[in-house]
């Protein structure tokens, strides 16, 4: 599979921001993966509306992408996209591991803290990103392509 880009952003499929990264990668394909918004028929409707024209988007369980991933051999330029880095996680956990992670938005919440204006996490978010990291997996906070990387283990 020819993954370019990995990113967690809550608002998922969305304007500007987005268009930038797919416009900027050349990227034709988004595999949203998240086990909860794969079981929500509305919800992937809404999505696959919500992707320019030229991009396929599918969306998956963390299950589904982990036998999809190994068993995809072609050079569909592709970002993994999710809501969730619990996901992330459940993914790395169960045998497919992402060498980096943009983070792009993680909205604010009672349990979270913010790490910079538009990436707020709570104590188990950080837990599992120091994980991540520990792990090998280079995560970092990166809103639109020509803003600068941040490393997530240097905000923590």
């Amino acid at each position: 599979m020819n993954i370019l880009l990995s990113r967690i952003d809550e608002r998922l499929i969305h304007g500007q921001v987005m268009t930038r990264w797919i416009t900027g990668l050349y990227i034709t394909r988004i595999i949203l993966i998240d086990d909860n918004i794969a079981k929500d028929d509305f919800m992937v409707d809404v999505l696959l509306l919500s992707a320019p024209m030229g991009v396929e988007v599918q969306v998956m369980t963390v299950e589904d992408a982990v036998k999809f991933i190994a068993s995809d051999d072609s050079t569909t330029k592709t970002m993994l996209l999710f809501k969730d880095i619990r996901f992330v996680q459940a993914l790395a956990d169960s045998g497919f591991m992402v060498p980096k992670l943009n983070i792009g938005n993680i909205g604010s919440s009672p349990i979270r803290k913010g790490i910079t204006r538009e990436v707020f996490m709570s104590p188990e978010e950080q837990k599992i990103a120091k994980d991540l990291c520990g792990r090998g997996m280079y995560i970092y906070i990166q809103k639109l392509p020509s803003d600068k990387e941040q490393d997530i283990m240097n905000l923590l």
